[in-house]
């Protein structure tokens, strides 16, 4: 144990010299070794992409979403009972029928024989009021003869009574005169009661003749009914009826679509339509309502978008006319458009038919509005843009758009022409940062086209 404390104190002693002499050795080298050399301090900078902002000719456009629907819808119900006795081969669902195309054909037998009835009743009806007519005639000239017949008895009756006074004859001649004269005027009397009577005999045969008349021609237009032939150009939809099947008068046989124009109801919100055609909705219906009176189209261009599988397919449109109200749910308004020739196939741009319940996209391009200040949607960050001042050194600027266009932003206030806006993305984006940048010539000029329209979509 003794031993053991001695060699222990040894060990602790050598250990603590080892550690003065490294210290002491470590003091010198610093004291007499060479001094470090100062840097001067050198700033990053971070390359950056960026555009200037130029003023561009704006038009402001507006996308809508509806289903395609026909502008003409038609329906073929039964006018007249029958049976169907002809039907055209092609009459299926999804078929094609040119205006006035025959259709069906039902039993009209009992039709002909109804037209030859009311024919031969005319001709009775006519000939019955000719031979009163005719009556007439010889009645007023008969009347005519018994009137001077009267007056020729008159006057000899008086001729009579003078030689009666002078006893030249006797009473008796008289009186047969006087009775001459009381028949005839009662023969008068009696031929014009007849000739009142005729003028309504003739009217009651015109009136049967009328209704003869009517009945011709409600049997030729049963006669018309019993063939059913397309209205316009229209597309089947459904086909209710056989071949020998009896139909009665209100049943539906055929319904079918037109094919000249489809309308697309689309749905836009208050303020697009109030920002991006520059007016409240108030003047846009005043507007939209004359155009439709005077049957003009507004100034705007109509992109209807359909998709096709993979592929999206374009049609021109046109206005048609402005919902009444406003949706109270949604608090959007519906335009509806049309699509002239939906189902015309054109061959320098092959394209399926746009088709009845089709999902479209329907954009309203307004007038052009100049010197509008663009960047793409992208560059902005929560309202904000970053620009690069005349240091090449990073500002956060708030602004203020008047509306997105697709992939570009109109910047209502907070920039001017000529600045420089950083559309690469910055993080960290720190304030007075030093930039090095590098131009996009291209925005300006592809940003001025496809905004005033100039781009059209195939």
């Amino acid at each position: 144990m003794k031993q053991l404390l001695p060699n222990m104190l040894k060990r602790r002693v050598f250990a603590l010299l080892v550690i003065v002499l490294g210290i002491g050795i470590t003091l010198l080298t610093v004291i007499t070794g060479p001094r470090p050399k100062k840097q001067a301090s050198t700033e990053r900078e971070q390359v950056v992409k960026a555009i200037k902002v130029a003023p561009a000719s704006v038009a402001p456009r507006i996308t809508g979403y509806g289903e395609a629907v026909p502008a003409k819808t038609w329906k073929a119900v039964a006018q007249v009972d029958g049976k169907v006795i002809w039907k055209s081969p092609k009459l299926k669902g999804g078929e094609f029928f040119a205006a006035g195309e025959l259709m069906l054909r039902l039993d009209d037998s009992n039709i002909k024989l109804a037209i030859h009835k009311c024919e031969a009743g005319i001709k009775k009806y006519q000939a019955k009021i000719g031979e009163l007519n005719s009556t007439r005639t010889n009645m007023e000239a008969q009347l005519k003869v018994m009137k001077k017949i009267l007056e020729f008895n008159v006057r000899e009756l008086a001729r009579q009574e003078k030689l009666h006074q002078s006893r030249a004859v006797a009473a008796t001649t008289v009186e047969k005169q006087e009775i001459t004269v009381l028949q005839q005027h009662n023969a008068i009397i009696s031929l014009e009661s007849s000739l009142r009577l005729l003028p309504a005999q003739i009217e009651y045969q015109q009136a049967e003749l009328s209704a003869a008349e009517a009945s011709l021609k409600q049997a030729k237009l049963d006669l018309e009914y019993a063939q059913i032939t397309a209205p316009f150009d229209c597309r089947v939809n459904s086909v209710n009826v056989e071949m020998h099947q009896y139909v009665t008068v209100g049943q539906e046989m055929v319904s079918a679509n037109g094919t000249d124009e489809m309308e697309i109801p689309a749905q836009f919100s208050l303020d697009q339509l109030e920002i991006l055609f520059n007016s409240t909705l108030s003047d846009i219906r005043k507007k939209a309502a004359e155009a439709e009176k005077k049957r003009q189209q507004p100034d705007w261009k109509i992109k209807v978008k359909a998709n096709g599988g993979n592929n999206a397919f374009y049609w021109d449109g046109h206005f048609l006319r402005m919902a009444s109200g406003i949706d109270t749910t949604t608090r959007m308004t519906t335009m509806v458009v049309g699509v002239s020739n939906p189902y015309r196939r054109n061959a320098s741009r092959p394209r399926p038919p746009l088709d009845k319940g089709q999902f479209c996209s329907v954009e309203i391009i307004g007038q052009a509005q100049p010197g509008q200040l663009v960047v793409p949607r992208y560059a902005l960050h929560a309202g904000k843009l970053y620009l690069a001042d005349r240091d090449s050194r990073l500002e956060i600027r708030p602004v203020k758009t008047v509306c997105c266009l697709g992939q570009y932003a109109v910047i209502a206030s907070g920039l001017k022409a000529g600045e420089t806006v950083i559309i690469s993305d910055l993080v960290p984006a720190i304030k007075g940062m030093k930039l090095s940048v590098s131009m996009d010539r291209n925005f300006a000029a592809q940003a001025a086209a496809e905004l005033a329209g100039a781009e059209e979509q195939k």
